[in-house]
Formats: C-alpha cells, structure tokens, sequence
C-alpha cells in the first residue's frame, strides 16, 4: 500500500498517513476539512496546507485502535427498555462459554436487541420501551460493564441515543435478522487486514469528499444557466473576452485582464466622447445601431411570442381547474386515509408528507435502474426500504394495506389530479421573462435614435413588468390575480420597427464610404464602447469568472477523490490477503455443517472503496437463496457466513448468538453446538441465548466433554408475576433440569407456602395447583432419571443402552409411583368435576407428598447400586475352578 501511496497525489499519502495514527481509523472533524483543504489545492484551488506528510510503513503498524480482547461482563439493571424488569444484572463469563436459556416471551430478546446496539451487527434493532404502557416513561438507560485486556472492568451508563464505545464492536452478533443478511445480502468483510481498513476509510472519506464536492458543483452550474449581460459588438476585445468565460474553456480570462480591459484612462475616454462625436452622423456606426437594434428586437419578439402562449388565458383556465380537481381528489383521498390510516400510531399516513416517503422508497427500491413498481415489498421477511430490516408479520400486513391503499381508486385520482397539476405549473415555472432592468439597458441606444422608438423601448419594459405578475399569479394561487396579456400589438409595432431598422440600415451603409482611415476609426469607437459597457457590467462578469473557476476546481476536485483507483488497490489486496482466505474459511463451515450437497459460490467485489462478499448458488442466476433454501439450510448457511467472517480475526473477539438454531434438524443442532463450543475452546468469549431445550443440552454435554478448555455458566431469563419480564436467575437451569434442582425448588417453595394463613383464595389455589403440576412432572422426571438410570433421555437423541444394567423395577416401585402420580395428577392437570370438588391441600400435606418423591428417589439410588454391582458381574466370564 505505501508504495501505491507514493504513486498518488500528495493529499492521498497524508490522508491516508493520518487515517492509519487516527483512533479507530476515524478522523476527527478538523482533520476532514484539513484534507478538503489540500484536495482543493491538488485541484488547483486553494493553498497549500500547513502540514503534509507521506504514509510510511512505520505508520502502518503505529495506529492507535485498541488491539487487546474486550469481553463483555455485564448488562443492566436495564431502565425503560421494553418490557425489561429492573435491577437484574445479565452478568458474562470472560472465559469460556455464557449459556442463557429463556423460553418464548420471558424478555430475553430484550437482551439480544440492547447487544445488537451495543456490538458490532449487521442489522441494528431500535430500543423503545414499554409500548403497552400509557403516558410517557423515564429516559432509557443500561448499565454496561466491560474489560479491555487485563485493565480492570469499566462501568458505562449508557444512552441508548449516544454511540456506545468502539471497543465493543470487536464482539460479534448474530440473530435471526441477521442471518437474513448473511444468506440474501452483500456484506462488508468485517475484519481485514490493517492495511485494507486503512485503504476502506480512505475510501469512504473520498466518498464524503465527493458528495460535498458535487453539491457545490450543482449550484454553481445552476447559477451559471444565467445569460450573460447582451448588447457587444461583434468582433471586439469585449466580446472575444466574456465568450471565454466558460468552465470549459481552455483559457479562462484573469480577473486583472478584465479590470484592464474595462478601465478607460483619462485620453481614452476623451478619445471616445471625440470619436462619438465625429461619427455620430456616420452611416457605419448609424447602421450598426439600427442592426443592434434589429437583433435586439427580434429576440423582445420571440420572448414575447413565447409568453402569450406560455402565459395564456388558456393555460390559466386550465391551471384553476386542475387545482380545483387537485383539492376535490386530495380531500377525498385524505377522507379515505383517515377512516383507513385513523388507528396508526403516527398521524398523516396518507397524506401528502407520507406520500413523498412512500414515492421515495418506490425510486429508491430500482435505484432507478428499472420500471418503477407500484408497490413496496409487503411479504413478511422482505427488507423495509427505509429500516432495511426484515418485515414482521405486522409490519407486512401495515405495507399491504399502504399498498392497496396506493392502488385504490380514491389514491389513483389523487395521483392523477397531482400529477396534471404539477405538469401544469412546471410548463408555467419554466417561462422565462427576462429582467426589464437590462432589456432596457439593450435598448438605450436604440432609444436614443428618435423619441417614437423610445416610448417603444418603456412600451417593452412595461410589458415584461405585466408578464411577470401574470406568472406570478399562475404560480401562486394567493396572489392577486392578473388576467392574461395579449402581445399581438406589441408584436406587431416590434416587427414593422426591425423592418424599418433593417432598410434604414441598408440605406445607411449603401450610402457610407470606407475609407481604411474611417473604418479604423468606426472599430476604435467600437472597441471603447464595448469596454465603458464593460465597466459597466464588471461585478457581474467578476462574479461569473470567479463561478467558473470555483465549477472547474471543484470538477477537478471529485476527480481527485474518485474511488476507482481506490477500489481497484483494495481488489488487489484483498485478493491477495483476504478473499482466498475468506473463500477457505466459507466453504469450510459450509462443509462442517454438511451442506456440502448443495452448489454454493463465494464471490467478492469493491464498491466505493470497500470490500464485499456474497454467497450465491451455482447456477442459480439471480434467485434469491432463500427462494431455493429450506429455513434450516438458510439459517446454517447464515451461521457458516458469521463464523467464517469473524474467523479472521485470531480467535480473540467475542460472540454473541442468539437462537442459531431455530428450524434445524436433530444433526445440525448437535453440529452447531459442537462449533460453538469449538470456538470458546479457542480462547473467545462465547455467550449463547437460546429456547432450545435440546440445543442448551447439547451445548451443556459438549462444553463437559472438553472440561477446562471450555467452563460454562449457565444462567435463566424468566417471566414473573412479581417483577414481569427479562428476570435473571444465574447458576441455573431451566425447569426441565435434573431431579435434585427440581427437590430443592419444590421444597422451598413448600417452605414459603407454610408461612400463609389464608388457604381460602384464588391466589392460593394457583399455587397448589402449580406445585402438584411440577411435582408430577418432577415423578416424570424419575422415571426417566432413576428408574430408567437416563437409559432414554428427552432432548438428547442418544440411547444408553450401557446403563441397563442399573434398572430394576419392582411391583412396590411401580405402585409407588402410580399412586403418587395419581394424587399429582387430580390436584394439578385436570378441571375437577363439581361433585368431587375436593378441600385445598396443605402445606403439611404438600411436604408428605414432596417426601414420597424424596424417600423413593434416596431408596431407589441405594437399590442401583446393588443391581448395578450384579449385572457388572454378568459381564464378566464364569470363573473356572482349579483342582
């Protein structure tokens, strides 16, 4: 890179020399101008900056970006932020794997939404809070608690509406949103070499750069449609000098050369007033007037010519009717909006301020690259054209409806009416009267030939004056209204007055001599008038010349910070530091996931100074994946992307993962867990949300089955009555965890139960139902744990057959537990009939219960123990006696 530096302009090397000492590569706002600056004097406009200095290979490797691990330590207590309970604390292992089981609406998205913000994501979710609640709530507010390196752990009260640190967006996020990205969208590398980071903010600052530049650059050329001051003669130093006031031109004219040219000394201005003099009768410079005069005139006339039509009664009448056609249709679309639109959350939709976003997004959608569509994408899971995040299913049905409204008969007419009026006043804004101020100026020496022609020129000036207040009142219903002109008159004096100058002027020249010493004379005349009217105009042409360096630097302005030399270095370079490797890493998760059947395709690419990749299906033309791909191929697909892009990255930055396997089949959950596990081995920091019962056991059996390298905290997001979503319970399992948690659980809650009085209400009665309810599924739980000795296990698809050899089932065990789940069973799963309604349990007698299960489980262990020794025996060979 720093030899391409070399080989560029100055600016380039310095930029890209501060871009690499700069913090995260991101320069400050001063700096930015200090590059405008010297991009302006490589483009010749502007002066040279104080300090430029070369990019070295030193600076490469000097860069301040923060190089050591950041872990995430902890989020919350969380402050109005959904539904989110306060005071809990999401706390995160450094080391090793954070395992967070939630099940559906328990707040644990909650969690993944705040990550997202937080961390580097290639979709961003907006943070709102409780959207069920009235009245507005407390500013949002999380409490962030993260380590750099071996520094000691830093404390962030984080606003969600400022940017969180940097350093955290060395951890990666993956979720479902996501994972759309992944399979159907073009994604920036995210960790490149250096030397590529470098060369891609260059890239985007040029960017910048360009889009400023071209902003400057339209107005200017706008400013400068604006014709230039008329009435120079032909052929004189004047005229050859403002023709060269052109951005294009090859040789602009400098601002001394025109102050030159239009001052007059003293002698010259004498000469002019003697040369006026003397040839004030001269036929030549009498003709020249008439034929200025003639030209002048003539363009009066088709301007004229031009307003009666543009300016007409006819085109007024249709401009009254179309607004009134505008304002029926506008108020019965608006009607139709409100009884349609009345319940959104937002006021307006419909109307004319939604409509110019929705016409936006419809542009936007063929980047106008092809017909416009009348609809915007409305399937559920389709990228929203101004969030790009995929649709939910609500936020589809709201685009459907916009659609149809779009399309109804009510919308169409207003469209049309809109449209009709539009067209209307552009044809009217497009009029152009010229300024009477310099027609008048034009004329002053054709109205200094005789009084007649002078009262025609205010005849002219007055006329312009009319047209411009009909325009004014086409364009703007609220002026006073001015009624059409007609121009033939006028028109007609203008033509007989170019016929007569034209014979004047003929007469005039026929009738000239052209002696060589009088035609000298008549161009020397010539020449001091053009520049007297010159001197005249000089601020206006000054302004014009200093418009057209300004439009011609800034064109080499966006020449210097075009992006294509950039783009090519980076294709250059990612080729050879990154794509091949990227591609590997790619089609190797796509192998560990055994996806290997289906033909996929790595591409990458540059666009506007940065790096891209995309994964495509061989053969497939421009089908979506998704289009192709069953959900869970989508989802392992997606996955594969995320773990090869980050795998660049030395295995040093954390990862958060949020239901990375949600509609995959039995093989690939055990597949994905064994990766994730795979990459908390490698030394990063592994944090895991998940409802998946199966996938948190798989996780829980692999993380065991690589014991020190991977250490595991598990933790619980729970809704509760008391303190409602996002409650974390750390060191935990879900309910379904093994028979000692749930004892432990049953009888503490035995336990608060004994400190009631009132057994007599609804609220206990929901409690004695929930704990019969668990403490069956707790004698479930035994039977699968003790009797069967794990034998068959739910949510793990493996069959011991090995721990056979512990069960054993006795006539008293099985009475045991049918009776015990008997009496579980008709105080907990089934509505009672009237006629058996029998008294409320006590808290004694939910602990005797409690006890059944207790003693059974402490007796049956004993028992395996015993039958365990024995049918170990059997697996040995009979011992043969010796004589």
């Amino acid at each position: 890179m720093v030899d391409w530096a070399l080989e560029q302009p100055a600016w380039v090397s310095d930029c890209l020399r501060r871009i690499a000492l700069a913090a995260d590569n991101l320069l400050e706002d001063q700096e930015f101008e200090t590059i405008a600056a010297s991009v302006r004097h490589a483009a010749g406009a502007g002066p040279a900056p104080a300090e430029s200095l070369p990019i070295s290979a030193s600076h490469i490797g000097a860069g301040t970006s923060e190089q050591r691990r950041t872990v995430l330590a902890q989020l919350g207590p969380v402050q109005h932020i959904d539904r989110l309970a306060p005071e809990q604390r999401l706390r995160m292992a450094p080391e090793g794997i954070t395992l967070v089981y939630g099940e559906n609406g328990s707040g644990k998205s909650g969690y993944t939404r705040i990550a997202k913000r937080l961390c580097r994501s290639l979709s961003a979710d907006q943070l709102r809070g409780n959207v069920f609640a009235s009245g507005t709530a407390g500013p949002m507010r999380v409490e962030v608690r993260y380590r750099v390196g071996d520094d000691d752990v830093s404390t962030l009260d984080w606003d969600p509406s400022s940017a969180a640190p940097a350093i955290l967006r060395q951890i990666s996020v993956f979720d479902s949103h996501n994972a759309r990205l992944y399979v159907d969208g073009e994604n920036r590398i995210a960790y490149l070499p250096r030397e590529l980071a470098i060369l891609e903010h260059h890239g985007d600052l040029c960017q910048r750069l360009g889009q400023r530049f071209g902003t400057d650059e339209k107005q200017l050329a706008t400013r400068m449609k604006v014709p230039l001051p008329a009435g120079y003669t032909p052929g004189t130093a004047a005229t050859a000098m403002l023709a060269r006031l052109d951005a294009k031109s090859a040789s602009l004219p400098s601002e001394d050369d025109l102050r030159s040219l239009a001052a007059l000394t003293e002698e010259e201005q004498q000469e002019l007033v003697s040369l006026a003099a003397e040839l004030a009768s001269d036929p030549v410079a009498m003709a020249a007037v008439c034929r200025r005069g003639v030209t002048l005139l003539t363009r009066v006339a088709e301007v004229f010519d031009l307003l009666d039509t543009e300016l007409s009664q006819g085109v007024g009448d249709a401009l009254c009717e179309a607004r009134k056609e505008f304002d029926a249709a506008a108020q019965a679309a608006r009607l139709s909006a409100s009884g349609e639109f009345g319940a959104e959350p937002i006021p307006g939709v419909g109307g004319d301020a939604w409509r110019v976003l929705f016409e936006a997004a419809r542009a936007f959608a063929t980047n106008g690259t092809e017909p416009q569509s009348e609809r915007l994408p409305d399937a559920e899971g389709d990228l929203c054209l101004l969030c790009l995040e995929p649709l939910s299913p609500s936020a589809a049905m709201r685009l459907a409806r916009f659609n149809a409204f779009v399309r109804s008969d009510a919308a169409r007419r207003s469209d049309a009416a809109r449209d009709r009026l539009k067209t209307l006043t552009d044809k009217v804004a497009a009029a152009t009267v010229p300024a009477g101020d310099v027609v008048a100026d034009s004329l002053a020496a054709y109205g200094a030939l005789a009084e007649d022609r002078a009262t025609l020129v205010q005849q002219i000036t007055d006329m312009i004056s009319q047209f411009t207040a009909r325009r004014g009142s086409l364009l703007n219903s609220a002026l006073p209204s001015v009624a059409a002109l007609s121009a033939a008159e006028i028109l007609s004096r203008i033509r007989n007055e170019c016929d007569l100058l034209e014979a004047e002027a003929a007469g005039l020249h026929s009738s000239a001599s052209h002696a060589s010493v009088l035609d000298a004379k008549r161009a020397r005349l010539s020449e001091l008038k053009d520049r007297q009217k010159l001197a005249h105009d000089l601020q206006t042409v000054l302004q014009r010349r200093s418009d057209a360096v300004a439009h011609r630097a800034l064109g080499n302005c966006i020449a210097q910070v075009a992006t294509r030399a950039i783009s090519t270095q980076i294709t250059a370079l990612r080729k050879m530091l990154v794509t091949e490797e990227l591609q590997k890493r790619i089609l190797e998760e796509i192998r560990a996931f055994e996806l290997s059947h289906i033909p996929f395709t790595v591409s990458d690419s540059s666009s506007g100074g940065q790096s891209l990749f995309s994964v495509g299906l061989k053969g497939a033309g421009k089908i979506k994946t998704n289009q192709i791909l069953s959900e869970g191929e989508q989802r392992a697909l997606a996955l594969a992307c995320f773990l090869a892009e980050i795998g660049g990255d030395d295995a040093r930055y954390g990862i958060i993962v949020d239901d990375p396997v949600s509609s995959l089949d039995h093989l690939r959950v055990r597949k994905v867990a064994q990766r994730l596990v795979a990459e908390a081995a490698k030394g990063r920091q592994v944090i895991i949300f998940t409802h998946n019962i199966v996938f948190f056991n798989e996780v829980v059996s692999e993380a065991a089955r690589l014991g020190g390298a991977t250490p595991l905290v598990k933790s619980i997001v729970r809704k509760t009555e008391a303190d409602g979503f996002g409650v974390i319970e750390e060191n935990s399992e879900p309910w379904v965890a093994d028979l000692n948690a749930r004892l432990t659980d049953l009888r503490t809650r035995v336990g608060e139960l004994g400190s009631l009085t009132d057994f007599d209400t609804a609220a206990y009665r929901r409690l004695a139902k929930d704990f019969y309810s668990d403490l069956r599924e707790s004698w479930e739980r035994a039977v699968e744990e003790l009797v069967l000795a794990k034998t068959v296990v739910r949510f793990v698809p493996d069959v011991m057959t090995a721990r056979l050899k512990e069960v054993s089932v006795t006539d008293e065990d099985y009475k045991t537990i049918h009776f015990a789940m008997k009496r579980a069973s008709e105080r907990s799963g089934h509505d009672m009939s009237a006629g058996r309604d029998i008294p409320q349990p006590m808290p004694t007698e939910m602990a005797a219960d409690l006890k059944v299960l207790d003693d059974f489980r402490i007796d049956y262990a004993k028992r395996r123990k015993a039958v365990s020794a024995v049918r170990t025996a059997l697996e040995q060979p009979v011992q043969a006696g010796l004589i």
